[in-house]
């Protein structure tokens, strides 16, 4: 049995208790004022851009270090008739990322190819043979997208062999970083552009629009239509919400418009995946591409050759882009057989691991492990032990790891502290990957460990979930729930609001479902009301569900047979002993 994982509830901080001044100047309820100082928005202006995001407040793409060389290094391409490769990672964010640059450089009639590593036999980043290939078709400027900025060797071997180089990027910049004829990543210590959170695609889509710019002050667009870059978000918000970035700022209004953009479905290709992933007239929310979308192009790169999903999100053929989608559809069910099995394995050796006493953290490593789905295995044990798990896939004499961490844990730092034991890593604070030799992992796991606990003041592990205040369920109708949209899309740095609940009533509980795991259907009764709730994944717990109980839980509302109603989905509860 898996060791219970201490379960702790916080209350977010705020600068700002009084929520009244801020629902009077914006005629919104005190409980979604109070949700936005909870998220750091404390004035009417702030406000304004939270609720209703404008495309005109996304932040000018002039700010960004060196993006003015990158633009003039493209419109050299486009006088000389440079022939350009776009070099992307395997992931939805690289992917996406791809995808925009070359539709939108075909477009204004750059000359331009792309290529993608297969992730089992070239891995992540650029690579010599690679490169040389690049060379060999006749490229003369490459641009990396949602990779590079630690590839210095690589990029220098690119260079000696005549290419110009472009590094989009926005992974943690290293001490050293390559010598290229622009670097766009807005981590560099020298770069102005004030939001640091974007995923790679968005730092695309800004060159993107500052090339647009360029060539419509040069009067480029008087003998071709101007694009409208708005029709490119859906491919932004996949890469931003799939990357699992802040939903802020530029980030929430990407996220906004793009997933209109997504609903609309105007693309082939994405109308094609959202066909085969069962999304038909619904309007596409982060969780469907979170759980539907991304995984069907996630899978395709981690199992097969990512290109494929490129040629989906950039086909203007609805035929093509349906079986192509229906191929990545096939290729996410292999991925799932695999991946079940893994995680079974995966989660013996964890409880094994806990059982020896090891709480912050786990490094798991085993030759049988895909390196492909790894990283999806280490979600889910994150989400079970609560602590920074990697795992490592071992082949011979060397391994390439996932790793996936905590709020209060900065993986990337943790990895600096364990250089000397690694061949390569990279990543950010939520998600690194590293490449090792076998005979280091031992080491690696002790040193790992000590940079976590270095890190945390707890000892302990525990399950933190965040709350914004306690409000009892009987307080909510079905109008102050629909208000509480205004604050989607829901993701990293705006969750989904979660309330406590204290002493509610249990009129009934079941479990529910065909498979395990089971979920928890209950009614409860606060003061009076009857309202329901459904548990996800909790019907192991039925038992803990007593007469009286303390919730945490969200507010939604349900619609059954023709009638809505307030339904709270239950994030976790505890028992009130009498």
């Amino acid at each position: 049995m898996t060791a219970a994982i201490q379960r702790v509830w916080e209350i977010r901080e705020r600068e700002n208790t009084d929520s009244s001044i801020l629902a009077q100047a914006l005629d919104i309820p005190e409980v979604l004022a109070g949700l936005l100082q909870a998220r750091g928005v404390n004035n009417p202006e702030m406000a304004r851009r939270f609720l209703t995001p404008a495309l005109s407040d996304l932040n000018d793409p002039s700010q960004m270090k060196d993006i003015s060389l990158a633009v003039e290094r493209l419109l050299e391409a486009l006088r000389a008739g440079d022939q350009i490769c776009i070099y992307g990672d395997y992931d939805v964010d690289g992917v996406t990322s791809v995808s925009l640059l070359l539709m939108f450089f075909r477009y204004i009639g750059l000359r331009t190819e792309f290529y993608i590593p297969s992730r089992l036999e070239e891995g992540y980043g650029l690579n010599p043979q690679a490169i040389e290939k690049i060379v060999a078709q006749g490229a003369k400027l490459l641009i990396t997208v949602d990779c590079g900025i630690s590839d210095i060797d690589e990029i220098e071997q690119a260079k000696a062999a005549g290419l110009d180089v472009i590094i989009i990027d926005h992974h943690q910049v290293p001490d050293q970083v390559p010598t290229a004829t622009a670097i766009l990543d807005p981590h560099q210590p020298e770069c102005e552009f004030p939001f640091k959170e974007l995923a790679a695609v968005g730092v695309a889509f800004n060159l993107v629009v500052a090339l647009r710019t360029a060539l419509r002050e040069r009067g480029y667009f008087n003998e071709i239509e101007e694009p409208n870059l708005r029709e490119f978000l859906d491919l932004v918000a996949l890469g931003t919400i799939a990357d699992i970035v802040a939903l802020l700022d530029d980030n929430r209004i990407i996220a906004h418009f793009g997933l209109q953009e997504l609903t609309a479905g105007r693309r082939p290709g994405v109308a094609a995946l959202k066909e085969v992933s069962g999304i038909l007239n619904d309007q596409v929310t982060v969780g469907h591409v979170a759980f539907r979308l991304a995984p069907r192009i996630n899978a395709v790169g981690r199992l097969g050759q990512a290109s494929k999903a490129v040629e989906l999100l950039t086909t203007n053929s609805y035929s093509k882009a349906l079986a192509l989608a229906r191929e990545l559809d096939k290729t996410n069910k292999e991925r799932q057989a695999i991946e079940q099995v893994i995680f079974k394995d995966a989660l013996d050796n964890a409880e094994q691991t806990r059982q020896k006493g090891e709480t912050r953290a786990m490094v798991l490593a085993s030759k049988e492990w895909h390196i492909g789905v790894i990283g999806i295995v280490a979600s889910k044990l994150l989400e079970r032990f609560a602590c920074p798990i990697v795992m490592i896939g071992l082949a011979g004499d060397l391994g390439k790891g996932s790793a996936r961490g905590t709020s209060d844990i900065h993986l990337y730092e943790a990895f600096v502290k364990c250089a000397d034991l690694l061949e390569g890593f990279g990543g950010h604070r939520a998600a690194a990957g590293l490449s090792i030799r076998a005979e280091n992992v031992d080491a690696f796991r002790d040193a790992f460990l000590a940079a976590v606990v270095e890190q945390s003041s707890s000892l302990q592990a525990a399950k933190i979930i965040k709350v914004d205040q306690e409000l009892q369920p009987a307080i909510w109708t079905n109008e102050l729930v629909e208000k509480l949209a205004m604050l989607s899309p829901h993701g990293l740095g705006n969750p989904e609001p979660l309330f406590i609940a204290r002493n509610v009533s249990v009129k009934s509980a079941r479990k529910v479902g065909r498979d395990s795991p089971y979920h928890i259907k209950a009614v409860f009764n606060d003061d009076g009301r009857f309202l329901d709730g459904i548990g996800f994944s909790m019907g192991d717990r039925l038992d803990e569900m007593s007469e009286q109980v303390d919730l945490v839980y969200s507010a939604e509302l349900n619609s059954w047979d023709g009638q809505t109603s307030v339904q709270l989905k239950l994030k976790d509860f505890k028992k009130v002993h009498p």
